[in-house]
């Protein structure tokens, strides 16, 4: 009797409401000769955590030996675990102890439906003077775990409980209708294989701990853009005001489209959280975090503080964050490569000290940033640009112009062009960045001046606009780099402005190049997909009293004094290869200067490669080094990959003039030709160029 009162004041301090008690009688039973029975039954039981439905209790004494039965129709409890039907609990032996009793052999039946226990040992201690039950067992083998638990409960408060479980099934785990509350409706991916070793401790007043070692996790969604396989690592949560968190990725490979890390390659992947707490409305609604902080491998580390994030579909972060990058190459073939696919800055490969980023947003939004950056060099796959050292501060702002920075490098180039030394300072607006000085970049012995630079993001593309000039460069190294004929004289000239929309770049107004000791006047000039695998080329140009003896000396084809004059027309290049042009060239009426031909260029022109099909018409050709000429020019309308040549003056036989002969020895270059393939015309000027014209005996 004194075990059922004890019963009975435990579940009255529990603050179990009785709703309807019916006492059974007390008496002999036919099974229970020799001893005494008691019966208990409760018709429905309410409380905050648990609703129970015909409770039943029976205690038998017999021979100085106390067994109990317990059982429940239903019970419904909290979810994960919901109603349990068929409930009871056997105890033969209830043995009194110093402080209350204890039952060492109690089995435990119920229908859960999905899970299910059908006589499961337990081991029961009941402090009476504390009102504590303590529950322990070994783990029922659910999701194909063992293990054991315990459970302290002295009422709703007042309850501790530890499991420690190995060799969880997470597959079966994610399948379970227990955890459906918990997971959103469509999984962004499906758990195809893992296993898992949990310890877990909680209390009713807190300091809940979770410790997670995984296994051999694999994972993918529908369409293969998310995956991983051979996952393992560990999770250490605990609440302390908040939960505090420690993760680890240890091993494995994980592709998010269009990431993929291999632990094997970068090393662990480390996160520490600080100060977890769910949002007002609950972890349904978002997060907060007062600090984050981590690192993958030696490669890159990051960290945060006061971390706001809105629900899973919309997360939206605002905080501040701080990353470092401690080994720019692999951070960039890892972070960055992955995700510039398609833009100019795809192909790279980088190298450097180190890159400091610190960003704050406001719900996803950037706010505020700053860039740092040290000895960093990158190189263009394709060969279209690279930089070395480079070192540089960039500050920005969304809604206003920031403090001033710097960049500058070591040495830089443009398809194949040297850059040397440059620094400047620069602001960043919130849509681009301008620079605030007039700044010197070297070219070789000379230097391009820009006098206004300015970059604007669009929704299209970077808008840049550009003026400067270009300072005395001598053309003889230039070409070389180029790998062009090597010309001699300088490059100078102002350059206008320039604009790059939409990797389109335009010149306003006309550019001057001064070259052969005379001007070049470039208008019209655009590119299409600067940085494209197909950039296009147009522009027109006027060429005013180019010097013949500095240009034949630079392309080797024999030395022409005199000057040239003329004009090129709508040229349009695919991939820096001409498909369309009206050039013309010849002596300017006007030009009073000397005017001799070697015979060495006579037999060039002549000789062109076969294509030109000309014919000197001196019999004197090999015996004088030296000819005067009155005039001499070509002019070549290329469409189709056909180049329609004419010369200086028609002819009655249908020829036309390249070089009209002055004075004596009279020497004329007639050519007969007028339809060149232009491919075999490259190719012709190529021998020439190259030494390779044949002997005129």
């Amino acid at each position: 009797m004194g075990a059922i009162r004890a019963v009975t004041a435990w579940m009255a301090r529990a603050g179990v409401a009785l709703v309807l008690v019916i006492p059974a009688a007390a008496g002999a039973d036919p099974e229970d000769a020799g001893g005494l029975a008691v019966d208990l039954r409760i018709e429905r039981a309410l409380h905050a955590a648990l609703d129970a439905e015909g409770l039943s209790a029976r205690a038998h004494l017999r021979e100085g030996r106390l067994a109990m039965t317990v059982g429940a129709e239903r019970l419904h409890l909290p979810e994960p675990v919901g109603t349990l039907a068929g409930v009871r609990l056997d105890c033969p032996s209830l043995v009194p102890t110093t402080v209350g009793w204890r039952c060492r052999e109690a089995r435990l039946s119920a229908d859960g439906g999905d899970l299910a226990l059908q006589e499961h040992p337990l081991r029961l201690d009941w402090h009476t003077g504390h009102n504590r039950l303590r529950v322990a067992g070994d783990w029922p083998g659910w999701f194909g775990a063992s293990g054991e638990f315990v459970l302290r409960v002295a009422g709703a408060d007042d309850w501790r409980a530890e499991l420690a479980l190995s060799g969880v099934d997470l597959v079966a785990l994610a399948e379970s209708p227990r955890l459906a509350p918990w997971l959103p409706e469509d999984p962004p991916v499906t758990l195809q294989s893992g296993r898992a070793d949990l310890a877990l401790q909680g209390a009713a007043e807190g300091g809940h701990r979770v410790d997670l070692q995984l296994r051999d996790v694999g994972f993918s969604d529908a369409v293969g853009l998310r995956a991983g396989e051979g996952i393992g690592g560990r999770l250490e949560a605990r609440e302390k005001g908040g939960w505090i968190l420690d993760a680890t990725l240890e091993e494995g490979a994980v592709f998010v489209d269009p990431w993929f890390v291999d632990a094997d390659e970068t090393g662990n992947l480390n996160l520490r959280v600080d100060g977890l707490r769910p949002a007002d409305g609950g972890f349904a609604a978002g997060v907060e975090v007062a600090e984050l902080s981590g690192s993958l491998g030696e490669i890159l580390a990051f960290s945060g503080q006061e971390i706001r994030s809105g629900p899973p579909e919309a997360i939206a972060p605002s905080g501040s964050f701080h990353f470092e990058a401690r080994d720019p190459g692999a951070a960039h073939a890892v972070l960055l490569d992955p995700a510039l696919a398609g833009t100019l800055g795809r192909d790279l490969t980088v190298s450097g000290d180190s890159v400091v980023v610190r960003l704050e947003l406001e719900r996803g939004e950037p706010r505020s940033a700053t860039l740092r950056w040290k000895a960093l060099s990158a190189e263009d796959g394709s060969g279209r640009f690279g930089v070395t050292d480079s070192d540089g501060t960039l500050n920005w702002l969304a809604d206003a112009p920031a403090v001033p920075g710097q960049l500058g490098w070591q040495r830089a180039h443009l398809f194949r062009l040297p850059l040397g030394e440059f620094d400047a300072r620069v602001r960043a607006q919130p849509d681009g960045i301008d620079l605030l000085e007039v700044t010197r970049i070297p070219i070789l012995d000379g230097a391009l001046r820009a006098d206004d630079f300015g970059l604007r993001l669009t929704a299209d593309g970077p808008d840049v606009r550009f003026t400067g000039g270009v300072q005395a460069i001598s053309l003889e190294p230039l070409t070389e780099i180029l790998g062009w004929p090597r010309f001699s004289g300088r490059l100078a000239g102002m350059i206008p402005e320039v604009r790059l929309d939409r990797g389109d770049l335009a010149v306003d107004g006309r550019l001057l190049v001064q070259v052969f000791d005379g001007d070049v006047v470039l208008r019209d000039v655009r590119i299409r997909d600067l940085f494209g695998r197909t950039p296009e080329l147009g522009l027109s140009a006027r060429m005013d009293r180019l010097d013949l003896a500095l240009a034949t000396r630079a392309f080797d084809v024999g030395r022409v004094e005199g000057r040239l004059s003329g004009h090129l027309e709508d040229l349009h290049m695919i991939d820096w290869r001409p498909v369309r042009m009206d050039l013309a060239l010849q002596t300017p009426e006007d030009d009073p200067g000397r005017r001799r031909i070697s015979q060495r260029a006579v037999q060039n022109i002549t000789e062109l490669g076969g294509p030109v099909q000309a014919a000197a018409s001196s019999v004197f050709l090999r015996f004088f080094e030296n000819f005067s000429y009155r005039r001499l020019g070509f002019r070549c309308q290329l469409r189709g990959g056909v180049c329609e040549l004419d010369g200086v003056g028609d002819r009655p036989d249908g020829g036309f003039a390249l070089v009209q002969g002055g004075g004596l020895p009279r020497i004329d270059v007639i050519g007969y030709n007028r339809r060149v393939d232009w491919d075999e015309l490259l190719r012709g000027l190529s021998r020439v160029t190259a030494g390779e014209s044949p002997e005129v005996r």
